[in-house]
């Protein structure tokens, strides 16, 4: 009986000195997810737009364009990677290879399927209006938390020959915008995250 008390008060003393984490460099980081067109050469495509603006869906319908300077931090992430992979950024009146569409949601949750839907565009991309959205049969179901941003490229080169919007690839970074006060670092990581786990998207 003795050795079991002993033995207690050892364990409860090894358990009292035991120091208590250091939980304050926890982030909130973005979980990425990323698929692509398995037929799609990225190396067939040579220049790019992406708007100045970010689309942004919330709860508000007030709410459709985000354009301050943290959203042009986020859109200058992307351009980075996109001169990183030799895609060179041209004015969307230059009739661009590929279009990039930027989307974020914040306090709202969303369920998409992929393929099927495309972020509140529905078949209409600057002068291609009236070409269904159409996504490979990639097939991938994601679960959109608030906080969430998504990246969309859009094969505009074969457009009007395909009389279609092909959605080449998609980048969902789940679960850090709106939870920190390092949010938009945590989203340029998750964009850097997106390429680095796409080192197919380079062009020729």
């Amino acid at each position: 009986m003795k050795r079991i008390l002993y033995l207690s008060l050892l364990v409860a003393s090894v358990v009292s000195c035991r120091k208590s984490p250091d939980t304050s460099e926890l982030k909130v980081n973005f979980a990425v997810a990323t698929s692509k067109d398995a037929t799609a050469n990225f190396g067939n495509y040579k220049t790019y737009h992406i708007s100045d603006t970010i689309s942004l869906r919330t709860t508000n319908p007030q709410d459709t364009v985000w354009s301050d300077a943290d959203a042009k931090r986020l859109i200058d992430a992307v351009k980075a990677e996109m001169a990183d992979r030799g895609y060179t950024l041209v004015q969307r009146g230059s009739r661009p290879d590929i279009g990039i569409a930027f989307t974020a949601i914040k306090n709202l949750n969303l369920g998409v399927i992929y393929p099927g839907w495309w972020w509140g565009y529905w078949g209409c991309y600057w002068y291609y209006c009236g070409y269904p959205p159409y996504y490979p049969y990639y097939g991938v179901v994601y679960s959109i938390p608030t906080g969430t941003l998504v990246l969309d490229m859009i094969d505009l080169k074969n457009a009007q020959v395909n009389n279609k919007l092909t959605v080449i690839w998609g980048s969902v970074m789940s679960g850090g915008l709106g939870y920190t006060n390092d949010d938009i670092e945590l989203g340029i990581d998750a964009i850097n995250q997106s390429f680095e786990q796409s080192p197919y998207i380079q062009t020729n």
